[in-house]
């Protein structure tokens, strides 16, 4: 049990490293690095990518690679609504989804099984994908290049999910690193709840 809780919290701090200079990384040359780097240094966006890829391992089979590829397509999908907002007019509050996905995502890390049905995980990575994709399209139409920072932001998200796939690969590897894959969902799933009452608060 030292054992699993120690690698939780090992993997829970590798998580929180990228993200300690800033929670938020600017779009000041608006092109292909920007893109990159928007995910990897927003601490929501990043631990909701590396979840979709690590609960993906856990619920195995097809959905290794199929609920990787569904949030990218949602997140896609969602990027062109962002970038169409003055049209569609006022949507969905994404902030709110965005933390939630922190939450629920840990959550799911903790309990997802193989035995388990995928597609209500599968129905939420798509809408946790779009609502990631939205609050990137918002920032598109600011971009120098939006055709480069959406590339960027589509190819970072894909390494994040096959880095989450990485860990859980190496997870099922021994019992007590399984163990404390779930024990670090759980570490990810409080940080979502503090995500999700800041934005609350801030929104009252």
């Amino acid at each position: 049990m030292r054992k699993a809780a120690g690698f939780g919290a090992a993997l829970c701090a590798l998580l929180l490293l990228p993200a300690v200079a800033r929670a938020h990384y600017g779009i000041a040359d608006g092109g292909l690095i920007s893109g990159l780097m928007h995910p990897v240094f927003g601490l929501d966006h990043l631990l909701a990518m590396i979840c979709v890829g690590v609960v993906s391992v856990q619920l195995g089979g097809h959905n290794i690679w199929r609920i990787p590829v569904a949030f990218v397509a949602a997140m896609i999908a969602g990027g062109v609504a962002g970038i169409l907002r003055p049209r569609l007019g006022p949507l969905f509050p994404v902030d709110l989804g965005i933390a939630a996905s922190v939450l629920v995502l840990g959550l799911a890390i903790a309990v997802a099984h193989r035995a388990m049905s995928p597609w209500p995980i599968t129905a939420m990575v798509l809408f946790f994908g779009a609502c990631h994709g939205y609050a990137h399209g918002l920032e598109i139409p600011a971009a120098v290049s939006p055709a480069l920072y959406t590339l960027g932001f589509v190819i970072s998200t894909a390494t994040l999910h096959i880095f989450g796939v990485i860990i859980g690969e190496i997870a099922t590897m021994q019992r007590w690193l399984w163990t404390g894959l779930r024990f670090s969902g759980g570490v990810v799933a409080f940080i979502g709840a503090t995500f999700l009452l800041q934005m609350v608060q801030r929104m009252a």
